[in-house]
């Protein structure tokens, strides 16, 4: 966000606890009755329950004027976008390795069981995720992949203020 100018990022909802690690703006931390109160309202660009039950979802954007909107969402999160937005830039990030992916859950704090339950699920999204993003970068050095997404997007916005 720092990198690249005009970025709005959102901040997803979810019905899970916050771990210890996590900073308490990483997401809006709510209970599933709040929840499936702003699902009724039509609240949500994308929402889905995964994970041990847990709801996560993105608000509609509210974004700065003159500002892109970034969404850090799963598969199905995507596909929901991509259904309602096909001009969105879906940019799949990957882990190097399931090994590696495993290290940083662990390092996170996620328990075993959600560690597995998690490289499952990435091991069976990941083909899908492939078919529906426009660009994949394998985040196996932050810097370098934060630059390949830099340039991604500036290359998108070069080509939106051409057309």
């Amino acid at each position: 966000m720092r990198r690249v100018p005009n970025l709005w990022l959102s901040r997803s909802w979810t019905t899970r606890a916050r771990r210890p690690t996590e900073p308490a703006d990483s997401y809006v931390f709510v209970d599933r009755a709040t929840f499936d109160r702003r699902i009724g309202e039509g609240g949500f660009l994308e929402w889905a329950e995964v994970f041990s039950g847990h709801l996560y979802g993105t608000p509609i954007p509210d974004p700065p004027p003159g500002h892109d909107v970034v969404l850090e969402i799963d598969v199905q999160g995507a596909e929901q976008v991509r259904a309602a937005h096909p001009d969105a830039v879906i940019v799949l990030l990957v882990p190097p390795t399931r090994d590696e992916q495993i290290r940083r859950l662990t390092e996170r704090g996620d328990p075993a069981d959600q560690v597995a339950e998690r490289v499952a699920k990435a091991e069976r999204e990941e083909e899908r995720g492939r078919v529906v993003a426009d660009h994949v970068v394998v985040n196996d050095d932050l810097s370098r992949a934060i630059d390949e997404v830099a340039g991604i997007l500036a290359s998108h916005r070069s080509a939106a203020g051409d057309a």
